[in-house]
């Protein structure tokens, strides 16, 4: 049971790894002069918001980018990743309250969403910025934690066992 528990969650963190380095990517070639135009790939209504994003979300983009990597590789050679996968989830969560401007804005975000809006889901996939879209990525990160917890645990089990 947890040998496929552990390829979900092995595959899950390097796609996430790939989408956060795109991410961070794609903002960096647009703050630095780059002779890249991102515009072309990710449209002109989405250039200005990746305008404003500031040096230090790219840092923790990346920041998380490298941990799920990590916790990826922690996996695969059975040894605790729970804490990277934590390290990763942490980067990304202080990227986006970097991205609301604050704690208290974040706060208020979080207070402010919509428990009802997820019985639409189609009503969500038109405005990913909503805070609703943006808790819920955080939800299925959570699952993503509690999977490799469980994968952790389970190994953790094991090794004692081995020595005892």
């Amino acid at each position: 049971m947890t040998t496929i528990l552990r390829i979900v969650a092995i595959l899950a963190l390097l796609a996430l790894a790939l989408i956060v380095w795109a991410a961070a990517f794609a903002v960096a070639a647009t703050i630095a002069p780059l002779p890249i135009d991102v515009g072309a790939i990710v449209g002109a209504d989405n250039l200005e918001v990746i305008k404003s994003v500031s040096w230090p979300e790219v840092v923790l983009w990346g920041g998380a980018g490298l941990f799920f990597l990590i916790s990826s590789i922690r996996l695969m050679r059975r040894t605790q990743a729970w804490f990277m996968w934590f390290m990763g989830f942490a980067c990304l969560v202080g990227r986006w309250v970097l991205g609301q401007g604050g704690v208290e804005q974040a706060v208020s975000a979080v207070q402010g969403v919509d428990v009802g809006a997820y019985l639409k889901p189609e009503d969500l996939l038109g405005d990913v910025t909503a805070p609703e879209v943006q808790v819920g990525r955080f939800g299925v990160l959570l699952l993503l934690g509690l999977i490799v917890l469980i994968v952790d645990l389970a190994d953790r089990a094991h090794w004692k066992r081995e020595e005892g």
